[in-house]
């Protein structure tokens, strides 16, 4: 046999094997590794859902209490204004308007702008909407405003909603910037007006009373609670203008006349703003928003402020309430900053994981290629001969029966080669055993060489061989066997001591209607190979 011939079988036995391993590996990493990205997926979006959730509750805690800091500050600063507006000091004024009552509430109104360091001024204002009586504080100081000072009110909207309340409501005015005589004072002044209507002895409505209050306090205590948050805070007013939390331009621009407002620029989380009456939180593009209303008129504390009747639904938001707006807007990238795993390590661990699966498939899929490896050199061995690599006696008794059958059956043409190398115990002689396989490996092949996909050559024992050719009739069998003569004949087997020529002698036979079975046949064909030998060797005969 051609030493070049046993290369490309070998070759070819590799690429084979390879290519088992290369399937066994897909067969089994494809499917884990789905599992696998399957499962890290499930736990990750689950771990992410749990660190998201605890997040946003988190900064609606935090929220909340900016909310009810609010109100609590709040409750104090109206327990203020009704205690000057049911006090005693003002009802005698406002039944005896005299020099000597004059002195008393303005006495009065300025003992609390002393007392109370965060009102900026105390006025009280008639029913037609003039100042009669003022109190600033400047310095840290009361300063009366002398009448000739007084202004005219009526057109400003906090009187305009004040004066139309009954006894014991009370108007808290949005947070806006102090304006006097018509222009914004410098430096900025945020303000909240405390408002409520004045009643004489009669219960007639003589008038408003109105605090001005400078909630700097509460704004630098609501600054540290949105430090304490994990996303970017900003105050907003019930329009949605910022007041605390945005750039410098972005401030205050409702005082300005400016058009832009955060409900401008993000509207779908404004909308699920103005659609709860108190807070929540959505998704979006750009990140998570968490937002919370504080409602500076918490009727539900006021009614604990001086014995009001409350509603029964008082401690729910009205719809007309003045409000505020904290939002906390944490970003994608800070929400995976602030993820116990970030994505980069999940996607480090994940590939690490995969790696880990493909070495585990790689051991897998070895193992179960030499387990098949080892269940087809079993087969071979069952069905194989060794030395040759062609079918084996008992692998040959199979296939000829079931051939036989089959042409028997369906009355087809059958014939059957018994081949045998002559003088072959020669060889062995001279060359040694060595030598004389591969004589014998190297006539197979000859043999081999000459069959079609449908027959089928094996070793019948020592130096013969048989050849099945279904679907052939004696004729064509014969000459097929002539052309096996030839080609052993004409092909030497070369080895390193030299040339060696040998030829083969055939029996042909074909299937009879009096067989019984394809022994008939080959005995037959072995009674032909005989006649052959007699006859000289090297040449064909059939009977």
């Amino acid at each position: 046999m051609d030493p070049d011939d046993d290369s490309k079988s070998e070759l070819s036995g590799e690429r084979a094997v390879k290519r088992a391993l290369l399937i066994n590996f897909m067969k089994i990493f494809i499917p884990a590794s789905l599992l696998l990205g399957g499962i890290f997926y499930f736990f990750s979006n689950q771990t992410q859902k749990y660190e998201l959730q605890a997040i946003k509750i988190r900064e609606e805690s935090a929220l909340r209490n900016a909310s009810d800091l609010t109100s609590t500050l709040f409750k104090q600063k109206l327990s203020d204004l009704l205690v000057l507006a049911e006090g005693e000091v003002l009802r005698e004024f406002l039944h005896n308007n005299s020099t000597r009552t004059l002195t008393q509430i303005i006495r009065e109104f300025s003992l609390y702008t002393r007392r109370k360091p965060k009102y900026a001024q105390i006025r009280l204002i008639d029913t037609d909407g003039k100042e009669i009586i003022r109190v600033n504080k400047k310095n840290g100081e009361p300063e009366i405003v002398p009448k000739s000072e007084l202004q005219d009110k009526s057109e400003r909207y906090y009187f305009k909603e004040a004066i139309r309340l009954n006894q014991g409501d009370i108007y808290i005015s949005p947070l806006d910037l102090n304006v006097e005589q018509g222009v914004i004072e410098e430096p900025l002044v945020p303000t909240i007006r405390f408002a409520t209507p004045v009643y004489d002895g009669y219960g007639e409505k003589r008038g408003v009373l109105i605090t001005n209050f400078t909630p700097a306090a509460l704004l630098d205590k609501i600054e540290d609670i949105f430090n304490t948050l994990s996303g970017d805070t900003v105050m907003l007013n019930s329009d949605g203008y910022w007041l605390m939390g945005a750039d410098d331009a972005k401030l205050w621009g409702f005082m300005y006349g400016s058009k832009e407002t955060f409900a401008s620029e993000q509207p779908e989380v404004w909308r699920a703003i103005i659609s709860s009456k108190n807070g929540g939180s959505v998704v979006t593009e750009t990140g998570m928003y968490i937002f919370q209303r504080a409602y500076p008129l918490n009727r539900a504390i006021l009614g604990t402020v001086e014995n009001i009747q409350l509603r029964p639904d008082a401690d729910q938001p009205q719809t007309k309430d003045l409000y505020w707006v904290y939002v906390s807007h944490i970003s994608k990238q800070r929400l995976n900053d602030l993820s116990s795993i970030p994505d980069y390590i999940s996607i480090l661990i994940y590939l690490l994981l995969l790696q880990v699966t493909g070495l585990i498939s790689i051991v897998f899929a070895k193992h179960a290629n030499q387990k098949r490896l080892a269940s087809i050199r079993l087969l071979q061995h069952a069905t194989k001969d060794e030395l040759t690599g062609l079918s084996n006696r008992r692998e040959l008794k199979k296939i000829a029966e079931m051939e036989f059958k089959r042409a028997y059956r369906f009355k087809r043409d059958y014939s059957i080669l018994m081949i045998d190398l002559d003088n072959f115990k020669d060889i062995n002689d001279i060359y040694g055993h060595s030598i004389g396989d591969d004589v014998l490996k190297h006539n197979a092949k000859i043999c081999l060489n000459s069959t079609r996909s449908e027959d089928l050559l094996a070793r019948y024992g020592g130096e013969e061989f048989v050849m099945l050719l279904p679907e052939t009739d004696k004729e064509g069998a014969r000459q097929l066997a002539e052309r096996i003569c030839r080609d052993v004949r004409e092909q030497p087997f070369d080895c390193v001591r030299g040339s060696i020529t040998t030829t083969v002698s055939i029996g042909v036979s074909e299937i009879d209607p009096n067989d019984i079975n394809y022994s008939d046949i080959l005995e037959r064909a072995d009674s032909a190979l005989y006649q052959a030998k007699r006859e000289g060797r090297n040449r064909v005969a059939s009977t």
